[in-house]
């Protein structure tokens, strides 16, 4: 595929992100970064982002069936799911987090245990289509890697007088 076909499918891929409200205008602002950095800095910050929710989800989920959890911080760490999700432009995340934060403000076990699957829910959904995002991202940044170490050997070919030529 040629890199315009494969970036205008991104570009269409990003459209309907924003339409199903996956994402918001917010992630414009985290894709920005990618002309100001590394051409992978948002693959990187995305796939940190999935890491870490991950890893408070499983934390959370710890709790869940503990008499005495401490809902401080489960309150806590379904705060820092929501500003990471904030941060980045994830939407469906972002909306899913006050459910969660207002059960365990609340110490309302029963909510809790209603709103973590369904914040587990959003998180798979969000990871499945964002990660399909970064799979197109890396696709397109090996590509574009690929044709400047072309480009430049091809110049650097022009340059260097072939063997046996004197």
């Amino acid at each position: 595929m040629t890199m315009p076909i494969l970036k205008g499918l991104l570009q269409g891929y990003l459209k309907s992100l924003f339409d199903e409200g996956v994402v918001n205008d917010k992630f414009n602002e985290t894709l920005s970064l990618k002309r100001t950095g590394e051409p992978d800095c948002v693959v990187q910050l995305i796939e940190t982002y999935f890491e870490d929710v991950e890893t408070m989800l499983s934390e959370i989920y710890r709790h869940i069936d503990n008499s005495k959890a401490d809902f401080r911080k489960l309150a806590s760490l379904a705060r820092e799911i929501e500003d990471r999700s904030t941060s980045i432009g994830a939407e469906h995340m972002r909306l899913a987090c006050p459910d969660l934060i207002k059960a365990c403000d609340e110490k309302h076990k029963n909510n809790f245990q209603v709103a973590l699957p369904w914040l587990r829910n959003e998180f798979d959904h969000t990871r499945n289509k964002l990660g399909s995002f970064v799979q197109m991202e890396r696709r397109i940044i090996r590509l574009e890697s690929a044709q400047s170490s072309n480009q430049s050997s091809h110049a650097t070919s022009l340059n260097c007088p072939s063997a046996g030529s004197d």
